[in-house]
């Protein structure tokens, strides 16, 4: 099957969003880059699928920092580590298995790394033995 390719027109054109927006994205490694170079780069199903992810996570309300988070945690769901920003608290979140998330507060995390690490590697362990 052979990955179906787009320009910037059209990307712009099924997802709504504008050319400015898409450049935006790429510009802050949200999306890769196009493959090509100038007028004639081009886009993969794989990046129509993140847009449509991020538009759709748009639409239940989340922000691009979080919408951020989201789609880096699926590209390495093992040892990721986001900072979270919910209002003026800052949280790292710490994914346990899919579905389930640990969330410290900074402070906290800063302060007992050591303490939160093993906690997590013995989440994680007894989530890994229950799926068994």
């Amino acid at each position: 099957m052979k990955n179906q390719t787009y320009t910037i027109e059209q990307l712009c054109e099924l997802t709504g969003f504008t050319r400015r927006t898409i450049r935006y994205y790429v510009q802050e490694g949200i999306i890769a880059p196009p493959a090509g170079r100038g007028r004639g780069g081009f886009y993969y199903d794989s990046h129509l699928a993140i847009l449509m992810k991020i538009k759709e996570l748009q639409g239940s309300g989340f922000r691009l920092a979080e919408i951020r988070g989201l789609l880096e945690a699926e590209k390495d769901p093992e040892t990721h580590l986001n900072r979270v920003s919910s209002g003026r608290e800052v949280m790292a979140r710490y994914q346990l298995m899919p579905g389930v998330e640990l969330l410290v507060d900074r402070s906290v995390e800063e302060a007992e790394q050591k303490k939160i690490q093993a906690i997590v590697r013995v989440a994680r362990s007894i989530l890994e033995k229950e799926q068994e």
